[in-house]
């Protein structure tokens, strides 16, 4: 074995060592080390549809040691994975924890009618599979059916106090981050705002003078008569109308990952469903140990997709593969000025179409009402977005490089396209090679992370769900579906724009010509997005968080959902540019870099995304 592929076998190695380690790791943080049981249930609903969930269980829980149970859902777009760390903080204190997926989300089947759901009236059945979920928990042999909460993140939120309405029985509830409903006789009611809280409907109960609630519409919706002061506890436990805002110094997104969102929550579950009694199983509100299982499913991630590097080596040194390796193009590389204003005019078509065209899917997806077939919600927008960037992008190139490119003597295998250097030729040899080198390293990737989700019940994720198994058929077709459009935008803007009209020059060493293209890349392709995000959050941050950015300018209805997405979009787009620079600048033509990163991108929005009516 030569001296170079035996350092990127070591290599390989070390990134398959971690990424198990990281596995063994999260896969004992959500146990708590042993002491809790996690087991994956499917139950069926009234409608005929599958609901998944993960069930916790305190070993110590027996059907003669019942335990308080309670139901934790997570939002929108988001799973039962999301809000893990409820799930982990309630169950090593000896509650039994039930995370479910709502119809429609993560592995579970149906889908979700949205509209219907957040603001149909508060007294219909529809509850997304959640009553379904509610009823299996408290038949549980092992369960205190006379003490039982319910709890959710946002969507979840509602579907908390939906759910509680329907069942007298419950004895605490907790919506976090969500719709105060105003429905009457919810016991022991904890709810929890985000002060950076970016959908107006939800931030209604925002403070409006000294820490105050005391708008009486919003306080008798609570419950209460006079002001409410935050943090403040109101009412009996033990009659059940104790009554809580707790005011968490977070946006709405990750108010799940905040310390004080979950001591609140487990606090009050104990408050509530445990007599205030502090038991054997009990452990200080504060001390939390859920962030170390996002840590270690970050370090997964990141280094499965990082083992692509020595793998593609390897792969490419083979003689079968290495024709797939071509040399880079140097010919053109354009003035400075101009890189620039390219790259300029890139970002600004980018930030100018995302809002107008992602709004055209939530809450109603105008392009499942003409193409049922595209039947995922966010993903929908996000290809609305992909195509109308590459068509403009394509017209703009097709311009260029009939007039100023020509002149210039500049061909298309400087773009990284054809494999003649005059002439625009394909080698479908060549480009048969890299579709195979391709599917090996996505299922290089699909497969490590299949055999962790089997062995450990481990996804690599952080919070969001990222690399998980395709949960059902329809969800495989999807991936194929979303492939195609998802693969021109990256073949085009991130492919032929990137690497050909906005070539760069070479720097010192490799490494540093690697960091030095992905820098500027960052700007021509995510500088638009982070203009949205800036001028949509830095006022929240900063300033006045009950009317900001989008809103302030009259455009409340692109404020809320996308730009909360851009807040994982900017972050994972940053990261796949810079392997998708690798891989161009390992194979010198923009196919393979292209096929990788489009193919991880839907590999994540199918698998798990919301599936739409």
């Amino acid at each position: 074995m030569k001296t170079d592929i035996r350092k990127h076998v070591y290599w390989l190695i070390v990134c398959v060592v971690i990424i198990a380690f990281s596995a063994i790791m999260g896969y004992a943080i959500k146990r708590d080390f042993g002491k809790v049981e996690v087991q994956s249930v499917r139950l069926m609903d009234d409608s005929g549809e599958v609901i998944a969930g993960n069930l916790f269980r305190p070993k110590a829980a027996t059907p003669q040691n019942k335990m308080p149970g309670v139901l934790n859902m997570s939002g929108y777009q988001n799973d039962k994975n999301t809000t893990n760390s409820f799930s982990i903080e309630l169950a090593r204190r000896g509650f039994v924890v039930l995370a479910v997926d709502f119809l429609g989300h993560g592995d579970s089947s149906g889908n979700v009618q949205l509209i219907r759901f957040m603001f149909g009236k508060p007294d219909d059945p529809y509850s997304l599979g959640m009553n379904t979920a509610y009823q299996y928990l408290k038949n549980l042999p092992f369960v205190d059916t006379t003490n039982l909460g319910l709890m959710g993140h946002s969507m979840g939120g509602v579907a908390a106090q939906k759910v509680a309405a329907m069942n007298p029985d419950h004895r605490a509830i907790n919506p976090y981050a969500t719709l105060l409903i105003g429905i009457p006789g919810l016991k022991n009611y904890l709810h929890t705002i985000a002060r950076y809280e970016e959908f107006n409907i939800f931030r209604e109960m925002q403070p409006r003078t000294e820490g105050l609630i005391n708008d009486p519409k919003f306080v008798g919706r609570f419950g209460l008569t006079a002001p409410i002061k935050w943090d403040t506890t109101y009412g009996d436990f033990s009659q059940g109308t104790a009554r809580r805002m707790a005011y968490i110094q977070m946006e709405h997104h990750f108010t799940p990952l905040t310390k004080k969102a979950v001591a609140e929550a487990v606090d009050w579950m104990r408050l509530s469903l445990k007599g205030g009694q502090k038991d054997v199983h009990w452990i200080e509100p504060t001390s939390q140990i859920f962030k170390w299982k996002e840590f270690f499913g970050l370090i997964a991630f990141v280094v499965t997709m990082l083992s692509l590097i020595p793998l593609t080596n390897i792969l490419l040194a083979a003689n079968f593969f290495g024709p797939v390796a071509q040399p880079m193009p140097n010919r053109y590389v354009p003035s400075k000025g101009t890189w620039w204003s390219f790259a300029t005019i890139n970002a600004l078509i980018g930030l100018i179409l995302f809002l107008p065209l992602t709004t055209l899917v939530f809450p109603v997806d105008k392009v499942i009402a003409i193409l049922p077939f595209m039947k995922l919600q966010i993903g929908n927008g996000t290809t609305l977005w992909f195509l109308a960037n590459a068509i403009v992008c394509a017209i703009l190139f097709f311009i260029w490089y009939r007039t100023s490119a020509r002149k210039a003597g500049v061909t298309m295998y400087d773009m990284g396209v054809s494999f003649d250097k005059e002439k625009t030729k394909f080698d479908w040899g060549i480009l048969g090679k890299t579709l195979l080198v391709g599917g090996i390293l996505f299922a290089w990737m699909y497969v490590l992370e299949g055999i962790s989700q089997w062995a450990l019940g481990e996804e690599f994720r952080v919070y969001m769900a990222f690399m998980r198994q395709f949960s059902s058929p329809l969800r495989f077709g999807l991936f194929w579906i979303y492939l195609i459009p998802a693969l021109a935008f990256f073949l085009i803007n991130g492919g032929i724009l990137l690497f050909g009209q906005l070539r760069q020059k070479e720097y010192g060493t490799p490494a540093k010509t690697q960091f030095m293209w992905w820098l500027k890349i960052l700007y021509a392709s995510l500088m638009g997005l982070f203009l949205i995000w800036a001028f949509q959050y830095l006022p929240m941050y900063f300033g006045n968080p009950s009317g900001y950015g989008l809103e302030a300018v009259g455009l409340p209805q692109y404020a809320g959902m996308w730009p909360l997405i851009l807040q994982v979009y900017i972050p994972v787009f940053a990261f796949l540019l810079f392997l998708l620079t690798w891989f161009f600048r390992r194979t010198g033509r923009i196919y393979l870099g292209a096929l990788m990163i489009s193919s991880l991108w839907i590999w994540w929005l199918a698998a798990g995304s919301v599936i739409g009516p």
